[in-house]
């Protein structure tokens, strides 16, 4: 098989520069590993990248590859996957595979963004053993329309332990048409065994001003909100895009007013009320906390430079947290790192609406006389 020409695949994937360049190095001296491992925070652009390869392999052009206008290229993409000789196994549940018909192989025709964000908010969701078993099968087959098959396992980490342990004969001795995949949330949440057969490619995180930069430059967003977009999305492209604003906003505003309420009343009660309906609003509680660590990273920053715009996050609403700033003076720093602690107590199962009492209580202006005391958990 000739060297391919490869167009720069940092153009297509932001932020990845080191595992863009290195599939490009392979793909141009035609070196690529049979089994790969692209492992990295979620949302950096892995699924994504993992299409963009198949879609490099598979082109039909005799020019530089992917195209993006052959019939190969159109049939791989990022909300549509369609071609005959990719497939794509995820975490799921049981009951909808098993509900398939025996001759499905279930990925073909259909959105893998989608789907990928349907297994992340299912995290009981394993991949199965009949799902490899049925990849395995199509990757020992010839290719039906293009020189490879190619299978990506997404959140791979997720494999059940008999799963995995399938995986090693096609490891050991691959088809020479063949082309596995394997996404993760870092090298070390596969086993050992996958690891020893297979190539490592590693992402990370995205600087915030690249994030920004795409967002204004390839999206033609405005300055202000790539901006808020960015720092809220934790260094992940994904969530920058997938943001809802709107409701993101509203979650805010909820959560400015109980700030303001907390600061202008030195009131216990009023802290244990709020709790409540942190907890009992229905959204996610981890989030509107994140929202909150937001907001007094930004009270922070503005307490010691108020002049200082350019490292906030909520950037859109800096004249009222300028004007906020005053009321949590030498009390910001305090409180995040009293959030950071709850966030976490909460991750571990701890009792949501005591922790988020408890946290609360330490925003509560002290005043003159005693205070009830309360213990964190």
């Amino acid at each position: 098989m000739s060297p391919l020409r490869v167009l720069p695949l940092a153009d297509f994937v932001v932020g990845q520069a080191r595992a863009t360049s290195a599939l490009q190095r392979a793909l141009e001296a035609d070196q690529l590993f049979p089994s790969l491992v692209f492992h990295g925070p979620g949302g950096v652009g892995k699924l994504t990248t993992a299409l963009l390869l198949a879609r490099a392999l598979l082109c039909q052009a005799p020019g530089e590859r992917p195209c993006g206008t052959c019939r190969s290229c159109r049939h791989i993409g990022e909300r549509s996957l369609v071609h005959a000789d990719v497939r794509l196994a995820l975490p799921e549940k049981k009951s909808e595979f098993d509900r398939e018909s025996s001759g499905s192989e279930g990925s073909a025709g259909l959105d893998p963004q989608a789907l990928q964000a349907e297994a992340v908010k299912n995290p009981v969701w394993s991949v199965l053993i009949d799902r490899l078993r049925q990849g395995i099968a199509f990757l020992q087959r010839r290719p039906s329309e293009s020189p490879r098959r190619i299978l990506i396992v997404d959140q791979a980490h997720r494999m059940e332990a008999a799963a995995a342990n399938a995986l090693l004969k096609t490891l050991e001795e691959p088809p020479a048409h063949a082309l596995l995949i394997l996404i993760a949330s870092s090298w070390h949440a596969l086993l050992p065994t996958i690891r020893s057969r297979c190539q490592a490619v590693p992402f990370q995180l995205v600087p915030r001003t690249q994030i920004v930069n795409y967002l204004v430059e390839r999206r033609e967003l405005a300055a202000e909100e790539a901006v808020l977009r960015a720092g809220l999305s934790g260094g992940r492209i994904g969530a920058a895009l997938d943001l809802n604003l709107e409701e993101f906003r509203q979650r805010r505003d909820r959560l400015l007013s109980i700030l303001d309420e907390l600061a202008r009343r030195g009131d216990p009660g009023l802290a244990v009320a709020r709790a409540e309906a942190i907890v009992q609003a229905g959204d996610s509680v981890e989030g509107d906390l994140e929202i909150l660590m937001t907001l007094l990273r930004d009270l922070l920053i503005l307490g010691a430079s108020p002049a200082d715009e350019a490292r906030l996050v909520n950037v859109d609403i800096a004249p009222g947290l300028r004007d906020r700033a005053a009321h949590f003076e030498g009390r910001a720093g305090d409180a995040l790192e009293s959030l950071e602690i709850t966030i976490e107590s909460i991750r571990q199962k701890g009792n949501r609406q005591l922790l988020v009492e408890n946290f609360l209580m330490d925003l509560v202006p002290e005043v003159p006389g005693p205070r009830r005391a309360h213990a964190r958990t």
